[in-house]
Order: structure tokens, then sequence, then C-alpha cells
């Protein structure tokens, strides 16, 4: 089960804005972002997309070994 949620650290602990549905003594894999902002993510998507339509993937092309490693 994959659960997202936002928490606020209040004494030391981990404090989730919502009612987690897990039983006492559940174990969970637990991974921490901090300084999340979603405005500044949002705007760097939008960039990224951009510059793919400047400079769009060429998708189909294979090269040989040579070719990838070619040196100039």
């Amino acid at each position: 089960m994959a659960l997202e949620t936002i928490a606020t650290v209040e004494n030391g602990l981990l404090k989730p804005e919502i009612a987690l549905p897990f039983h006492d003594g559940a174990q969970v894999r637990l991974t921490i972002e901090t300084g999340w902002d979603a405005e500044k993510a949002l705007k760097a998507w939008e960039r990224l997309k951009d510059l793919l339509k400047e400079r769009p993937v060429i998708s189909g092309l294979r090269f040989s070994r040579d070719e990838l490693h070619e040196r100039h």
C-alpha cells in the first residue's frame, strides 16, 4: 500500500495531516522530503516542457557503439 501525506514535526515526532490507516505497531517505510515548494516545482515542469518543444527528443534512432563513443 502506498500513501502520501504531509506531516508536521512536533516535539521530534511527525504528526500527519490525516489519520493513518495502520494499526499500532505496524512497520512502514518512510521517505522524508523537506522544502517542497509546489509553485517552484510547477514552474520547473513548465520550463522542461518548453525546452522539449524547442529541442525535441528524437526517438527511433539507433547508434552504433562507435557512434555513441565518437570523440571529436
